[in-house]
């Protein structure tokens, strides 16, 4: 507890606040490993590519869940004094009361600012989600050989990716304007508070499905081209097994968001003895903690190397040592040698000696000293 200077006022940290300050730590954590990996990558190359916006998106990510839980929390501390409390944004608590009640002024935008804190970080999490599909879309043209411009997917991947971003963020600041501006009665408060959440559930299951397509588009496309060599096939697997993870990750999410408006749970207003804040606050850890702490650590070196190792094959292609075999399976010595015995095997069997070697000699010397006629 925390006592003030002036009257005594007293401010107990519920089972919310502490989720919070608990994730809060969590994404410290991941920043400071996500800033450690940008610092990496800037020092082996000084350009700015793919790999490089990954690792700063993710990294927004975990800044900006950071300060939306203090921005929460701080407001929420700086309030008790004024007596405010965030009005309920469920549909049975709103019938109890008319629904048309005006709301004071300081508490409109009290209510509006702790829905947009809490809200803020969602959109760029999608669009990480989105830029890591991209990371992966680049990672399979390169673990195949095929006819196509790798350049000219990349440029058409990219201005995808910017209308998709324009569309996300341009939804995102037009729903808060009308947080804003529609939040004068506790209707309305109700109405935009729930349509933000379904319309960020929509966002988060819309981009899985695109994503899908996008896999599904690829393997048509890209089928009936063989793989540059066994490591790209594995180093493909790998990044593969990332994006499965984060897209069960985002279903969960938007699932979890939908689930809560159906059954009119606020999340920013729980109620006593809930077991809300500890569901939230494992939603934080499985559906963002944990993807980003996997992409920043089990997939990063693969991700990292993924395009300096398609360069080496392709010049070991070029040399004649490329092997397209597994790793571990016999070595371009072996083969050698197995051809090798089987073009022997094959002279003997083609001319075999009739009396042992001694008699296979003396019956072909004479041979060679006659004239050629």
């Amino acid at each position: 507890m925390l006592l003030d200077s002036g009257p005594s006022v007293t401010i107990t940290l519920d089972l919310f606040t502490v989720s919070l300050l608990l994730a809060g730590l969590l994404f410290g954590f991941t920043l400071i490993l996500a800033k450690r990996k940008y610092f990496f990558l800037r020092r082996s190359d000084r350009s700015f590519d793919l790999k490089k916006l990954l690792v700063l998106s993710a990294g927004t990510v975990c800044f900006l869940r950071i300060m939306s839980f203090v921005g929460v929390i701080a407001m929420d501390i700086a309030n008790v004094r004024a007596h405010y409390s965030l009005n309920p944004a469920s549909i049975k608590d709103m019938k109890k009361g008319d629904g048309r009640q005006p709301i004071e002024r300081n508490q409109s935008f009290y209510d509006s600012s702790m829905t947009v804190l809490f809200d803020l970080p969602n959109a760029i999490t999608v669009s990480t989600y989105v830029l890591l599909t991209l990371v992966w879309a680049e990672c399979y043209l390169l673990s195949r050989f095929h006819t196509e411009s790798s350049v000219q997917w990349r440029k058409r991947w990219l201005v995808w990716y910017m209308i998709f971003n324009s569309a996300l963020y341009a939804t995102q600041v037009i729903l808060y304007i009308l947080i804003f501006v529609g939040g004068r009665e506790s209707k309305q408060v109700v109405v935009m508070r729930n349509v933000v959440n379904v319309a960020m559930a929509g966002i988060n299951l819309s981009a899985v499905l695109l994503v899908f397509l996008l896999y599904l588009y690829l393997s048509v496309s890209f089928s009936g081209f063989p793989y540059r060599s066994q490591s790209s096939k594995e180093g493909l697997r790998k990044i593969s097994r990332l994006m499965a993870f984060w897209s069960v990750s985002r279903i969960i999410w938007g699932a979890s968001q939908l689930i809560a408006f159906i059954h009119d749970v606020d999340l920013l207003r729980p109620e006593q003895a809930s077991w809300s804040p500890i569901i939230f606050f494992l939603l934080l850890v499985l559906c963002e903690i944990v993807p980003i702490i996997v992409l920043m650590d089990y997939s990063f070196m693969t991700i990292y190397e993924f395009a300096d190792g398609a360069t080496r094959e392709m010049s070991a292609l070029a040399t004649g040592q490329h092997n397209l075999g597994p790793t571990t399976g016999p070595t371009d010595r072996d083969v050698e040698e197995w051809d090798s015995q089987r073009s022997d095997q094959g002279r003997d069997d083609e001319y075999p000696p009739l009396g042992g070697a001694e008699s296979f000699c003396e019956s072909t010397e004479p041979l060679l000293g006659q004239p050629v006629s």
